[in-house]
Parts: structure tokens; C-alpha cells; sequence
């Protein structure tokens, strides 16, 4: 990829046989991540929709949380600074206490979201970029008679025989930085994994951002030329 992207946001989703949650087991599962500062999360919340463990957002939007849903772990980290080897760190870190805990024996499946930024080097509008050079649809959009505040493109890859996993893909103007563009990619693996075997997960990290990295980027590059 020709650009550096900044990467604003990891989310890990492990999916596993529903089931009622133990409060007590959770709490277990925060007291043995609070002994672990590069791990550990502030706060313990039992909700409607299940149990959540978070540190307190030093920055608006910032996010960091464990939540146990009756069907899932999802493990978060937005506009934190982390990188892809800190979140696949903690994701796996955070699965492998939560499953051993609740002695959850499989997880079903998994889905790993990647969001970044970048900066197209033609232009100083990701708008105009995206209108005119990916979509070319600029001069069409006159017809709407009003100013443009974003626009975005869409993408869906199945499995295939060789690659696993399903893509969905956005690419979209960013309205906190006209000059930048906002991608996103989340990916869908199918396969069970055992408890056993969760460090697994760590490879679905790093293929969910490669096709960020590599196949996106270089889609946006091919159209980024003088």
C-alpha cells in the first residue's frame, strides 16, 4: 500500500453456543485481566443486553471494552493509539481468560472489524477524490442541485476455495478531515474454532488488516495518480 494508514479502530467478535451468564464468572474473568495492567479494564457493568467491562475514555469517542453477550465476546479498542500486534494481544489474551472462565468450549465463528485513515495524495477533498476518481459519477452529481457532505462506495467479497473468509468493505469521505477517507473492513470466519486453538483468532486479525492494507489500498492507489 502506498499510503500510511491510521488505524482508528480494531473490534474482535468471537461468537460461541448460547448461554446464560454467570455474573461471578465474569467478575472472575475482570479480576484476573485487572492483574494484568497492560490488559485490565476499570470497570464492571451488568447490563440488558450482558455484562461489560471498560476503561474510562481519556479522549471523546475513545473506546476500550470486554462485553459478554449470551452468544458472544466482542473486544473493542477505538481511537486508542493500538496497534494491530497490541490488539491481537489483547483479543487473544481476553478470549483465552473469558472461554477458560465460562468453559465455553468452541467459539462458532469470528468476526474481525479493521478501521483506518488515509490521506489520497491527488487533491486536497477525499470527496472529490472518491466523486471524480474512483466513482466518476463528479459531474453527475450536479444534478442534485445541493453541496456535497459525503460520499461513499460499498464492496462485498465472498469466500472462495482458497480465501475463507467474506469481506465487506467501505470506503467513505471522512467529515473530521475533508483531505482524508475512512476505511473500513469487516470480515467473517466461518470455520469453529476450539478453546484450545483460540489463538487463531490472532491470524484473522492479520488477514482482515492485510486486505485493509494490501486490496483496498491498492484499489485507492490505482485511481491516485497525477
Amino acid at each position: 500500500m502506498s499510503y500510511d494508514p491510521r488505524t482508528i479502530a480494531f473490534v474482535g467478535e468471537l461468537l460461541f453456543p448460547p448461554m446464560q451468564l454467570r455474573a461471578d464468572l465474569v467478575q472472575s474473568v475482570h479480576n484476573s485481566l485487572f492483574r494484568q495492567p497492560a490488559l485490565g479494564y476499570q470497570s464492571f457493568q451488568i447490563a440488558a443486553d450482558g455484562i461489560h467491562l471498560t476503561n474510562l475514555a481519556q479522549t471523546p469517542g475513545q473506546v476500550s471494552s470486554a462485553s459478554f453477550l449470551p452468544d458472544r465476546l466482542v473486544v473493542r479498542e477505538e481511537l486508542r493509539g493500538s496497534t494491530v500486534e497490541d490488539f491481537a494481544t489483547r483479543l487473544v489474551n481476553v478470549a483465552n481468560t473469558a472461554f477458560a472462565a465460562l468453559t465455553i468450549p468452541i467459539s462458532l465463528a469470528q468476526q474481525i472489524t479493521v478501521r483506518s485513515l488515509v490521506t489520497p495524495k491527488q487533491g486536497r477533498d477525499g470527496r472529490e477524490f472518491l466523486a471524480r476518481r474512483v466513482l466518476a459519477v463528479g459531474d453527475a452529481l450536479a444534478g442534485f442541485a445541493r453541496p456535497l457532505q459525503a460520499i461513499g462506495l460499498r464492496l462485498a467479497f465472498p469466500p472462495t476455495d482458497d480465501q475463507r473468509a467474506a469481506h465487506q468493505v467501505r470506503i467513505e469521505s471522512w467529515p473530521m478531515d475533508p483531505r482524508s477517507l475512512w476505511l473500513e473492513v469487516t470480515s467473517t470466519y466461518a470455520g469453529a474454532i476450539p478453546t484450545a486453538q483460540l489463538p487463531q483468532v490472532a491470524d484473522h486479525l492479520y488477514a482482515t488488516y492485510g486486505f485493509l492494507t494490501g486490496p483496498v489500498g491498492t484499489f485507492l492507489a490505482a485511481h491516485d495518480n497525477p
